[in-house]
């Protein structure tokens, strides 16, 4: 059998992270079961865990990419934050969905991988998204504008500030913000970033 052959039936492994040490999103179970619906149709092997001790060296080091999923405040402690960094260094892959953005927040090297940190959002409530790069694998599928129940998240800082694409944004007169922002976030709103990935949408079990 030629390599080329076995490299292809190497089945990407991806760890679904979701663990909360505050506010837990109710769409977690939803979301998880969602993401190994769709790795058996797309051949991707995902395993979820909420255990922070399974967060080393040797456990991350089976993964292809870490998933953190609508997480809360400090998910991680200094061993497993550290494990984290280094699995980073060596060149693995983050993505990080809706919440994924409201935890480590005194964890400098997080920031820069999620590009921006969560600072509020207003009432839940329907939002028309902008697609603002077409040519993104993670967009390709996506019309230029969609309308659709969410919440849109703000930020305390410009995810484009440490090197960040913004893929998606959002039409400002489409919704209601009664809040005034603490930060700036940049323009336009950014919304899903990368070239690690992040998205903040997805916060209904429905989504």
């Amino acid at each position: 059998m030629r390599l080329s052959t076995v490299l292809a039936q190497v089945t990407p492994r991806i760890l679904i992270y979701s663990a909360t040490a505050g506010y837990r999103h109710e769409s977690i179970p939803a979301a998880t079961a969602a993401l190994q619906q769709l790795g058996q149709q797309h051949g991707l092997a995902f395993d979820a865990i909420e255990d922070r001790a399974q967060f080393n060296d040797n456990n991350l080091a089976n993964y292809d990419a870490l998933l953190f999923l609508s997480n809360s405040q400090e998910v991680l402690d200094d061993s497993g934050k550290q494990a984290f960094q280094t699995y980073l260094n060596k060149g693995g892959n983050y993505v990080g969905i809706h919440a994924a953005s409201a935890c480590l927040y005194n964890t400098t090297f997080y920031q820069k991988e999620v590009g921006a940190l969560f600072d509020y959002h207003p009432e839940l409530q329907p939002v028309t998204f902008l697609v603002l790069d077409k040519d993104h694998p993670s967009t390709t599928m996506l019309p230029d504008r969609w309308t659709y129940t969410e919440e849109v998240y703000n930020f305390r800082s410009d995810p484009r500030s440490v090197g960040a694409k913004v893929l998606l944004s959002v039409d400002p007169s489409s919704y209601n913000d009664t809040h005034v922002p603490s930060y700036n976030q940049g323009s336009p709103h950014p919304i899903g970033s990368a070239e690690l990935i992040h998205c903040n949408t997805l916060y209904r079990s429905s989504s």
